[in-house]
């Protein structure tokens, strides 16, 4: 009867050993998990970014080649026409300037 209660006991040990084991695998596991959810997380927010900053880019590009062709109008303009399009050249570039301060922020 001892000797069954030895081996009993000897057999509850190993499990308890085991499940330790387990436990520290699975956390281990977890612990993976949760790195690459925010690693993840990390790259949709980059991408994200990267989004942004090539929608500002185009609309920056907009906004020049819209300054541009403003610009080249401008010669052909009677000075009221011109003074206008020199305002809308300011305001362009203006908007150009925030754009660009956006991209960097």
């Amino acid at each position: 009867m001892s000797d069954e209660f030895g081996k009993l006991k000897l057999q509850i040990e190993q499990l308890q050993n085991e499940a330790e084991q387990l436990k520290k695998v699975i956390s281990g596991y977890e612990n993976v998990l949760k790195l690459n959810e925010k690693e993840l997380a990390n790259a949709e927010e980059i991408k994200k970014m990267y989004e942004t900053i090539v929608e500002l880019s185009r609309k920056e590009l907009i906004l020049a080649t819209e300054t541009s062709k403003a610009r080249e109008s401008a010669s052909e303009l009677s000075r009221d026409e011109l003074m206008r399009a020199f305002e809308r050249i300011r305001e362009l570039e203006e908007e150009n300037r925030k754009l660009r301060e956006m991209k960097r922020g």
